[in-house]
């Protein structure tokens, strides 16, 4: 099956980073600050094994942090949304089991614009790619 790859949506610039063929994502880890997403790390399994991705993005002080752990292998991802401007402010995931609360800025400004990726419920997540040279851009 061919995939289709979608994004990245506004700035540009910065380090390109795509995960696909790592279809089996077991969880994310994430950080954030009241105005947007700050990292993200992928967790996969791989050989039976918990294996994370690269951090993409940075830490920094006084950031929050958020682990998403699915229920590994009965779990799966089935959407990723939230909202961008010129960083990505929120992201929620989605399973076929439910769906996590968003992380990051949950009340972005009135110009943000809200995507959602509905990927369905067979198992056809291939990766995510976008940059990163400071904030997670979208």
């Amino acid at each position: 099956m061919d995939m289709i790859k979608v994004g990245p949506v506004g700035r540009s610039g910065g380090t390109i980073w795509d995960y696909k063929g790592r279809d089996q994502v077991a969880g994310v880890l994430g950080s954030y600050n009241k105005n947007a997403i700050l990292s993200l790390q992928f967790l996969y399994y791989e050989n039976s094994k918990l294996v994370p991705s690269n951090k993409h993005g940075f830490d920094i002080c006084n950031q929050s942090s958020c682990a998403v752990v699915f229920d590994y292998p009965s779990e799966f991802l089935t959407s990723i949304s939230g909202s961008s401007k010129s960083v990505l402010n929120s992201i929620k995931f989605g399973t076929n089991k439910g769906s996590y609360e968003p992380f990051g800025c949950t009340s972005p400004s009135t110009d943000a614009k809200d995507f959602n990726f509905q990927i369905g419920n067979h198992r056809l997540f291939g990766g995510y790619n976008s940059w990163h040279p400071e904030f997670i851009w979208r």
